[in-house]
């Protein structure tokens, strides 16, 4: 068997990006093979009228597997059910790479809704969103974000799996055992080191210029308030508390390193488990999270807010920080089955993670054969 140029390959498969998503997990391994038997030796890309050609062909097959327009819009707007024959398009939909950037143009359409086509009806005049705005809009998404594999399994349930009577398809699904996917610690950990990191050292920046913070004051017998207070230098007491976070962290993390070394290798075999890697909404998630926290960091540490929320989140990213490092050097140093899961159980209990169980999920009705 021939060896295909890794750069070839990544060429064919960048043009066969036209084609549905569907459609290139069925047949995109054929198209490689053909085109680097076609190719010319030493070819390291696709020739023009190739690429050309794939572009076309893919962009025709979209448009011909694509619902009509009105059954599209009653998917969209109503979340009806779309034809038979047009569930591999639905399917393409919920499970392709675009979904969690669907969810993001979904909160941008709701602001704009409601806060410039409402008040354009109204006659009165749109408002730049405020602070307070942004925080909501981007809980918004940070919550739909999180909630994908159940929002998912819920949109599965009712546009994918066959009612009684219906035709199965290849994109049929049934109810059935599944295995639990689980996420890969070889990466992962390695994000989150960084997010806590950027994080972390926002916060602390902020602990440090911050011109005011909220303190308490009397307001009468028996009442208290919260008052803004100017700063004069940075506390004492406040150094000590991020330096007492730190070093309980690095205690910490010594703990972690030793039980990950020893129980590591014991981990029981998991039949039952999938190891899946981040996706995109895995980025667009840890994103979200963090932007919130770089602007309470900015919103603080400028003097908009009084310095509060930032000491929290300070302290808890030095505690976390140490042990993170560890796990990321573990999870390097592992065996390529070892989930993030698994590392996190081990790190904080130090105990081994229980072994996995099948659950009830979603499985492919047929399977296809061409």
């Amino acid at each position: 068997m021939t060896t295909i140029d890794p750069r070839f390959e990544r060429s064919v498969r960048r043009w066969l990006r036209a084609y549905p998503r569907r459609w290139r997990l069925r047949r995109s391994d054929e198209v490689v093979a053909l085109l680097a038997d076609l190719a010319a030796p030493g070819a390291t890309r696709v020739d023009l009228r190739t690429a050309a050609g794939l572009v076309r062909s893919g962009w025709a097959t979209r448009a011909r597997t694509r619902p009509p327009l009105r059954h599209a819009l009653a998917y969209r707007l109503l979340d009806r059910r779309v034809p038979t024959r047009y569930r591999g398009w639905v399917r393409d939909d919920l499970e392709g790479a675009n979904a969690p950037v669907r969810v993001l143009v979904t909160v941008a359409v709701t602001y704009a809704v409601i806060s410039v086509l409402l008040p354009l009806v109204t006659g009165e005049r749109p408002r730049p969103p405020s602070s307070l705005t942004g925080a909501v809009l981007m809980g918004m998404a940070t919550g739909l974000l999180s909630r994908g594999p159940w929002q998912f399994r819920k949109q599965a349930r009712k546009h994918l799996v066959a009612e009684p009577g219906e035709e199965l398809t290849s994109d049929s699904l049934l109810f059935g055992m599944v295995m639990r996917d689980r996420l890969t610690a070889r990466g992962t950990v390695g994000t989150g080191v960084v997010a806590v990191a950027a994080v972390g050292l926002a916060a602390v920046a902020a602990c440090l210029l911050a011109p005011t913070r909220l303190a308490t004051g009397a307001c009468g017998q028996g009442c208290v308030e919260t008052v803004s207070r100017t700063r004069d230098g940075v506390s004492p007491a406040l150094l000590a508390v991020l330096a007492a976070a730190l070093v309980v962290g690095v205690l910490a993390s010594v703990l972690s390193r030793r039980r990950l070394r020893r129980l590591v290798p014991l981990r029981p075999a998991q039949h039952a488990r999938r190891l899946i890697r981040p996706n995109s909404r895995h980025a667009l998630l840890v994103g979200m999270i963090s932007a919130y926290f770089f602007g309470l960091a900015w919103v603080e540490g400028t003097g908009r807010a009084d310095l509060f929320l930032c000491v929290g989140v300070a302290v808890a990213a030095l505690l976390v920080l140490p042990a993170l490092l560890v796990a990321w050097r573990a999870a390097r140093s592992g065996p390529d089955d070892l989930a993030l899961v698994d590392v996190l159980t081990i790190a904080r209990t130090g105990r081994l993670r229980a072994v996995d169980t099948y659950r009830e999920g979603l499985v492919p009705a047929l399977v296809p054969t061409d």
